[in-house]
């Protein structure tokens, strides 16, 4: 195995200063190398990534293999952020990438490369401020009557980070959804994936104790519902493998200046 890191210069990454939809014409210039080393399609590691980091991951594939966003997709795994981590413990993925879940597993080395935020939005003419207090209520059965919430699917991170930031019952908020608008109707889900994705296009965004859940807000942590995006490699990953390169990558400069280009935030 070649040495890594692999290191995406300047003109690389302009390709990625557009925004997430514009990314990667097909095909893209593959990436220069700092040393000796260029991921192909047999070296690239088995990546699992949370649904929620899907833009970015398909971007960061196409950069390194050198192909369109499309063909990126085709080499990530995506799937419930429960389900990412335990194929990072069972061994059947090489690097996992999403928030923190219920149950993470043991022997791996985890680290932020993105900064998130668990948000909550309503439907047109809802009450677009409310207190940590009364989504507590609202999200635990005990307040919020006559509110539809828009259910989550079982395993999926943004009901981890629910149950672990604010409380709830998480047979209320776990199901599979259908959209809805309307005063009466209240979700819940990642900021990259509410305003990146679109998860959240038709309605607004709820301010949580008085602050609006911007990209400023939550960098600086004003916001008070801020959460790391991770990446994690089995512990015993080799210094010397793709796994681990593409972990460091993630964390480093470089990387770090892709994923904003991508419109994620840094890492804090």
């Amino acid at each position: 195995m070649k040495k890594l890191i692999s290191l995406l210069t300047a003109s690389a990454l302009m390709l990625g200063l557009a925004a997430c939809g514009d990314f990667a014409p097909d095909p893209t210039a593959s990436q220069e190398t700092a040393l000796d080393f260029e991921y192909t399609e047999e070296s690239f590691p088995e990546v699992w990534a949370g649904r929620s980091a899907a833009p970015l991951m398909e971007a960061v594939a196409a950069i390194m293999l050198g192909t369109g966003r499309a063909e990126g997709a085709e080499r990530i795994s995506f799937a419930a952020t429960d389900e990412v981590w335990a194929a990072l413990g069972r061994g059947e993925a090489a690097l996992a990438v999403a928030p923190e879940g219920s149950d993470m597993p043991s022997g791996i080395d985890a680290a932020p490369i993105s900064r998130d935020a668990l948000v909550f939005f309503v439907g047109e003419g809802g009450d677009a401020d409310l207190s940590s207090e009364e989504l507590e209520r609202i999200f635990s059965g005990r307040g919020g009557d006559g509110l539809e919430i828009l259910t989550r699917p079982e395993g999926s991170g943004s009901v981890a980070a629910l149950s672990r930031l604010i409380g709830c019952d998480e047979a209320l908020v776990t199901g599979e959804s259908r959209p809805m608008t309307g005063s009466n109707v209240i979700g819940f889900g990642f900021w990259s994936e509410c305003v990146l994705a679109g998860l959240a296009d038709g309605y607004q965004l709820v301010s949580v104790d008085g602050v609006e859940p911007t990209a400023q807000s939550i960098s600086s942590g004003e916001y008070p519902f801020a959460l790391d995006l991770l990446a994690g490699v089995s512990s015993g990953a080799a210094e010397d493998s793709p796994e681990r390169a593409l972990w460091l990558w993630l964390q480093g400069g470089v990387g770090q200046a892709f994923i904003s280009s991508q419109g994620y935030l840094e890492a804090a």
